[in-house]
């Protein structure tokens, strides 16, 4: 034990920690010169090319509503703009006022998307 050290004397005698976590004195590494040797470059070449997203999204949230707008008013209005809904969720302070945030998730994948279209 260090009993008899002075806490300088202590932390001057460990070794320092190098980044990567790593003890001791060895070369220090890259994220890249680490990973390198991970990926063929034959197939880091023949990578095929990142598709644009096309997600059929079924849930959209809806902000700056009026105070006085109820579940049952955004229910109708998705419904008879966009398609059949699963639910509805109005947002509320603790005093009970609404938020003024619903979210809306439809029966249907891709609805949300028409919402959002829609808004635009």
């Amino acid at each position: 034990m260090d009993i008899d050290k002075s806490l300088d004397e202590i932390i001057q005698a460990k070794p320092k920690l190098r980044r990567g976590g790593k003890r001791g004195g060895g070369a220090p590494t890259s994220a890249r010169a680490r990973y390198a040797s991970a990926v063929p470059k034959a197939a880091a070449q023949a990578a095929a090319p990142a598709k644009p997203l096309t997600a059929e999204a079924i849930k959209i949230i809806i902000s700056n509503l009026p105070q006085d707008v109820t579940e049952a008013a955004v229910r109708d209005l998705m419904q008879s703009t966009v398609g059949p809904v699963r639910t509805v969720q109005m947002s509320y302070n603790a005093t009970g006022k609404s938020t003024g945030v619903a979210t809306v998730v439809f029966k249907n994948r891709g609805d949300a998307n028409k919402a959002h279209a829609a808004c635009e």
